[in-house]
């Protein structure tokens, strides 16, 4: 049997980036927070790893404890053949494990104050109110749902699926496979190949993860894809351990991110790059500007949470209609961007500039001049033909 709990301010549904960055700064502020976790943790999951110098910024700690490689460097291939290599003067990105830097995070929030239960899987939500699986009730006047693609909070309140990409990948280990050599301060990609997506190779202490992505239709296909490109960077795709796939959800520009006292953030709003697939920076990000929205609420300044649905519009999803703009063009034809890319020092530096967080797409938009009004009507129409051949393979 099931008891009623006391309640809480907030509730944070997931413990990945996003839920343990809300749990962080609601603690801080001195909230009564609790946050949940379906699994026990330390726990795994399908994730390449990758933070970002962008994201490593937003954070007001540090994530040395739990990096294993720092990257300054990207070896990029072109459809599984040529492939050239561009070194920055100043790290890019940070290699982690999400079993070593989710649990690390959560502990942060830990030390500020939020309550912590894992292994506490929600079977409701209903009116502020959540009904965990061993029958447990807990109240809240907030609930912030950053439980993943197409979560339990986002099905129990009715809402519709979140659209996106589909990833596999798998662990090839660094001293079994001589191919683990040559990764260290590099991470891989693979262009050209997969509709839709790329592939990766992330290095880490003892493994290097890699996995492809690209658009559903190309699901069952994901396998064989695996194996070509792994096997074109001389890994045993034989070899390859803990095989798993995931779901990439993308926002569509007029879905909610609040309903009623409900925020969602990170991949349960859709929020990740649709560019890069990158998630963890844009989990952070949201999850500040909820908890931010719930301290206004709370405090009685704002009657509701339509504060964080703006803060998303105004911040985050100008810079995903621009990544959809770069994605639609760069798919229908690659070759042009990635030679400028290969050519460019000017157009690698963007890049990096992008990557660590001194510039946005928004901004690179912006010194386009009047070619970005030529640059949007082009990636509509590749948005457009995008979307026929999806309709056209699902339809088949």
């Amino acid at each position: 049997m099931g008891q009623m709990a006391r309640s809480w301010d907030v509730i944070v549904v997931g413990a990945g980036p996003g839920g343990s960055t809300a749990a962080y700064d609601l603690a801080r502020a001195g909230v009564d927070v609790l946050l949940l976790d379906r699994a026990d943790f330390p726990r795994d999951k399908p994730c390449g790893g990758g933070v970002l110098v962008s994201a490593l910024k937003l954070l007001p700690y540090s994530l040395d404890p739990v990096t294993e490689q720092t990257i300054t460097s990207f070896r990029v291939r072109y459809k599984r053949s040529w492939e050239f290599e561009h070194r920055y003067h100043e790290p890019l990105a940070i290699m982690t494990q999400r079993s070593r830097l989710d649990h690390y995070m959560v502990e942060q929030a830990i030390g500020l104050g939020a309550e912590f239960r894992d292994g506490s899987a929600v079977r409701g939500v209903e009116d502020g109110t959540i009904t965990l699986a061993n029958g447990d009730v807990h109240e809240a006047r907030v609930i912030i749902a950053a439980d993943g693609a197409n979560g339990v909070v986002r099905r129990a309140l009715g809402l519709p699926r979140l659209r996106g990409a589909l990833a596999l990948e798998g662990n090839a280990s660094r001293l079994a496979q001589p191919a683990g050599e040559r990764w260290s301060d590099a991470v891989g990609l693979e262009l050209g190949s997969m509709p839709g997506g790329y592939g990766w190779v992330f290095p880490k202490d003892d493994h290097c993860n890699v996995g492809l992505g690209g658009f559903p239709a190309a699901a069952p296909t994901l396998r064989g894809e695996l194996s070509q490109y792994a096997d074109c960077e001389s890994f045993d795709a034989n070899r390859l351990t803990e095989l798993r796939g995931h779901h990439l959800p993308l926002r569509d520009p007029s879905s909610p991110l609040i309903s009623g006292r409900v925020a969602f953030v990170g991949d349960a709003a859709g929020l990740v790059d649709p560019l890069s697939g990158e998630g963890i920076g844009n989990a952070i990000r949201s999850a500040q500007l909820a908890a931010e929205a719930a301290l206004e609420y709370l405090g009685g300044t704002t009657q509701d949470l339509t504060a964080y649905q703006g803060s998303i519009e105004a911040e985050i999803e100008p810079e995903l209609r621009v990544a959809r703009q770069l994605q639609a063009l760069f798919h229908q034809c690659p070759w042009p961007y990635v030679q400028l890319l290969r050519r460019s020092d000017r157009f690698w530096t963007a890049f990096c500039r992008i990557v660590r967080g001194e510039s946005s797409y928004t901004s690179f938009q912006a010194r386009l001049g009047p070619g970005k009004t030529l640059v949007a009507a082009a990636a509509e129409f590749a948005e457009r033909r995008g979307r026929s051949a999806a309709a056209w393979q699902n339809a088949s």
